[in-house]
């Protein structure tokens, strides 16, 4: 790492015995370490201060330029330009490393909230890695609106505006990899490169929006016909292997059609919540009705409404429908309780 202070002291000192070519090659050369050791920050201010020594070093200060541009392209994540080249290949070579280059990269486990809906946010996240729920709260229901993947982008639909608020909220479903973009930070490069701002909104307005993931969803998701009747669920979580993913728990069934079904169960609401977007694999029980009927079954959780004491109800969509011969057999079940 390069160590300026005493650097700075001799230029000062330089300046002050009226010494000005001494002190701009000695700038140069700082400039010229820093960015060679990837400190791009200190190479960018030490670049201003040569401006300001002396504006007319014409040579040095564009060598500068080209020096700390190399290095950055050099040292730029090549993966991360893979993933979103449809945004970097509409930008110039500067607007790329400065975009880039104000990101901040994070990393956060799985069942991480990175924001709830009704938080006043201005940031505008890049998925590197990793897979994230999007989910809107409607009264006591939480609808979940897509699960979001490497090469997603979210919070666009707060990110241009001032004091909006955030109309869904975004979990971790795996460990992530995020590159993010303040708004400060997006206006401070805009000054210094106008339009930008505009080619990036543009980009997100290419992409699926908030707005239309709510427009496309239908909390009735069910054209089916629902029938209710009692029984037990043994339900398990899948992991995205669809392996075993911790212990399995009972529910009550609600509801049950081709296409879905509806069950009761008691948790807290973190747990509750984390089930959007999950794989289930459900194991249906007619007892009650003095039924042998099993029902095995996969479904992905849409939806968790809220009940009072700790109840919630929990929709998921079959993998696969059930077949016309069960439907009928459950129909049976349901003209003998009548």
């Amino acid at each position: 790492m390069v160590d300026v202070t005493e650097q700075e002291r001799l230029i000062e000192q330089y300046l002050e015995e009226d010494n000005k070519d001494a002190a701009v090659q000695l700038l140069t050369d700082l400039i010229v370490e820093s960015a060679r050791q990837r400190q791009f920050e200190q190479a960018e201010a030490l670049r201003d201060r040569l401006f300001k020594v002396d504006s007319m070093a014409i040579n040095e200060i564009v060598k500068t330029g080209e020096v700390i541009e190399a290095a950055k392209n050099e040292a730029i994540d090549q993966d991360h330009l893979e993933i979103w080249a449809d945004l970097y290949d509409g930008l110039t070579a500067e607007e790329v490393n400065a975009l880039f280059y104000t990101l901040k990269h994070t990393e956060h486990p799985a069942d991480h909230l990175i924001y709830e809906q009704g938080e006043m946010r201005a940031r505008l996240y890049f998925i590197d890695e990793g897979q994230l729920k999007i989910f809107y709260r409607q009264a006591e229901k939480a609808v979940l609106l897509k699960v979001l993947e490497t090469g997603d982008l979210f919070g666009e639909d707060t990110f241009f505006y001032a004091d909006a608020f955030c109309s869904t909220s975004v979990i971790t479903d795996s460990p992530v990899k995020l590159y993010v973009l303040l708004k400060d930070d997006l206006d401070q490069l805009n000054s210094k490169m106008p339009g930008l701002a505009l080619k990036l909104k543009d980009y997100c307005a290419s992409q699926e929006s908030v707005a239309d993931l709510l427009k496309e969803k239908k909390l009735e998701r069910r054209a089916d016909r629902r029938l209710n009747l009692p029984g037990k669920i043994m339900v398990q979580r899948l992991k995205n292997a669809d392996g075993p993913d911790g212990e399995p728990f009972k529910a009550e069934l609600l509801d049950i059609s081709a296409s879905g079904i509806a069950f009761l169960m008691k948790t807290a609401e973190k747990a509750a919540t984390h089930l959007l977007g999950r794989n289930l694999k459900m194991s249906l029980t007619f007892d009650e009705l003095g039924s042998d009927l099993e029902i095995n079954c996969i479904g992905s959780v849409v939806a968790v409404n809220s009940e009072p004491f700790h109840e919630y109800i929990v929709h998921a969509e079959f993998k696969q429908h059930i077949g016309a011969d069960i439907m009928q057999d459950l129909e049976d079940l349901v003209e003998s309780t009548d």
